[in-house]
């Protein structure tokens, strides 16, 4: 099953629909999705998965997986089969919907009745059209994304938005955005401590009037992240009744968009 929630464009698949994804650019802040369980050692959790995964193919049972990617903010969770494991790399026949995710983000999540923990794999190779994925470099990790209350989505392309703390007005972009939080970048760093209430300011479409409203919210700092620049400011927001209900239609349409752009470049 997938859960769909905004929509974005995408870049036009490649005739042949074969990526490398070491050769994609990664604009995902993995921070705020997952974080890494090792249990023993990196290497020694990857052998036990790879372990655990080639007992059963060699025992000629069909391996069931469900892999998530949140795509562009937006989680895509479908069921996957394990084909081959080989040479360090877990090979899946996946759907073509999960293949785009995978091959835009080149990271997956993967859940299995073999382990109690989801697992992070980096994305090796993905080929669209014959629906295959090869996967290496996993481990345990524990999905923060799932423990947030209303989906973030991204915003492509960023809006320009300002961070106002005291007296300051620090220009930033606005690069994701829930009804209950949001994440700005920032190129010069101001230190600014966690807990510390502010409000941020920016505009975004409205739907209903057909045109930009200016939308200006209490905040406060969650966490900063990067070690340079950007930095990303991520925080909790409170917005008013209206300034939510606003919000929530940007961020429907914005699903919307990601789905049709997901299944145009599926086809």
């Amino acid at each position: 099953m997938v859960f769909f929630a905004y929509y974005a464009r995408l870049t036009p698949v490649p005739e042949f629909q074969i990526y490398r994804t070491h050769h994609i650019q990664d604009h995902m802040d993995f921070t705020s999705l997952y974080s890494t369980r090792i249990q023993t050692t990196f290497d020694g959790d990857q052998a036990t998965i790879l372990k655990a995964f080639r007992e059963k193919r060699t025992a000629k049972e069909a391996i069931k997986v469900t892999l998530t990617n949140y795509y562009r903010g937006l989680p895509i969770d479908y069921p996957a089969t394990v084909l081959a494991v080989e040479h360090g790399n877990l090979d899946l026949d996946v759907n073509p919907h999960q293949a785009i995710a995978m091959a835009s983000d080149h990271y997956t999540l993967i859940r299995s009745p073999l382990f109690p923990d989801p697992i992070a794999a980096h994305v090796q190779y993905v080929n669209v059209k014959k629906h295959l994925a090869s996967l290496n470099r996993l481990c345990f990790v524990e999905v923060l994304a799932e423990k947030r209350a209303a989906v973030r989505l991204n915003l492509d392309p960023p809006v320009r938005s300002t961070i106002i703390y005291e007296s300051q007005e620090i220009s930033g972009d606005l690069v994701d955005i829930s009804t209950q939080g949001l994440a700005i970048t920032v190129d010069e760093f101001v230190k600014i401590e966690p807990g510390t209430e502010m409000s941020v300011k920016f505009m975004l479409p409205d739907s209903i009037l057909m045109k930009q409203t200016l939308i200006k919210v209490p905040a406060t700092l969650v966490d900063i992240s990067g070690s340079a620049s950007p930095y990303r400011y991520r925080f909790r927001i409170s917005p008013e009744q209206h300034q939510e209900q606003l919000i929530s239609r940007y961020i429907f349409q914005r699903q919307v968009e990601i789905i049709r752009g997901l299944k145009e470049a599926a086809d």
